[in-house]
């Protein structure tokens, strides 16, 4: 199962901000984090791997292996076996269905690029370990905004299934690169590698997808009829535990709130059951669900 298939669809809702918040008892800054001990230690960990699908217009992949030498470095690769010098029929409709809906990027030059490709090229990075995530996640960003300006036409983040416009990626890499604080860095990775919310039908739920390549579980909540309100709760703690990084353990009961007098929910620690270990979507430190409260 993925997030473009009929059980998980994504949800249509355009918004990109990013709401305050409190937890139930102190501020923000103070709001416990995952431990690198205990919970999530006992599940077998399987190291995430980013694979990055560019469509584009190369006559050899001679220049595609150049640019990941060059920007990729150690461990990053060309995957020769699926990459292809002709073009795939099946990339328009795999870009409809992954498109960011939340802050949608994708324009008329960019299908019409799409439709036109003539070869696409797989990228993969290294193996992900959890205190490695952000820097290989900021090089694996850095790398399709090099490919985009060397052939791509345009990029999709296979493992967690989100797509981007091609400007949208180019602004995303160089926010990353050039942000003047760690916490603009992470945040701009978040925002381009995690999507959300993403809705399963079997379980009644709403989701995230893609915090496994920064090293953290992903969210959950029930459905609701305003995904606006969803998009607040997955991004208020998504961003919380990659931006900011917060050095508190997060233990199963603790309580969150969106605002100081806002309804509470309680916080979960559960595996990920959602896809299978050897998934791209699958999130080896579990996921975090945030119940109402009864």
């Amino acid at each position: 199962m993925s997030p473009e298939s009929s059980a998980c669809r994504p949800l249509n809702r355009n918004t990109s901000s990013r709401p305050s918040a409190t937890d139930i008892n102190i501020n923000l800054p103070s709001f416990p984090a995952i431990s690198s001990t205990g919970f999530f230690d006992s599940m077998s960990i399987n190291a995430p791997r980013h694979v990055i699908c560019v469509p584009g217009g190369w006559r050899s992949f001679d220049e595609v292996s150049t640019t990941v030498a060059v920007f990729g470095g150690s461990g990053f690769e060309l995957d020769r076996e699926y990459s292809s010098l002709h073009p795939d029929p099946r990339m328009v409709p795999s870009f409809r269905a992954a498109f960011d809906r939340v802050h949608p990027t994708m324009h008329e030059r960019d299908w019409e690029a799409i439709r036109n490709h003539s070869s696409v090229a797989y990228v993969l990075s290294p193996p992900i370990l959890s205190e490695e995530a952000v820097a290989i996640s900021a090089q694996t960003l850095q790398l399709t905004g090099a490919l985009l300006k060397n052939g791509g036409v345009a990029a999709k983040a296979e493992s967690s299934g989100i797509a981007h416009g091609r400007e949208h990626w180019l602004e995303l890499a160089t926010r990353c690169l050039q942000s003047s604080t760690g916490h603009a860095q992470r945040a701009a990775l978040y925002y381009a590698l995690v999507r959300r919310p993403i809705l399963d039908d079997k379980t009644g739920s709403v989701y995230s997808c893609g915090m496994h390549l920064l090293g953290k579980p992903d969210i959950e909540m029930e459905s609701t009829r305003d995904e606006l309100v969803a998009v607040q709760w997955i991004d208020l703690l998504g961003l919380y535990l990659i931006a900011d990084q917060p050095q508190r353990l997060l233990t199963d009961g603790d309580g969150f709130r969106l605002h100081d007098s806002g309804p509470r929910r309680i916080i979960r620690l559960l595996p990920c059951t959602r896809y299978e270990k050897d998934e791209f979507f699958f999130n080896p430190y579990g996921m975090i669900r945030l119940e109402p409260q009864p």
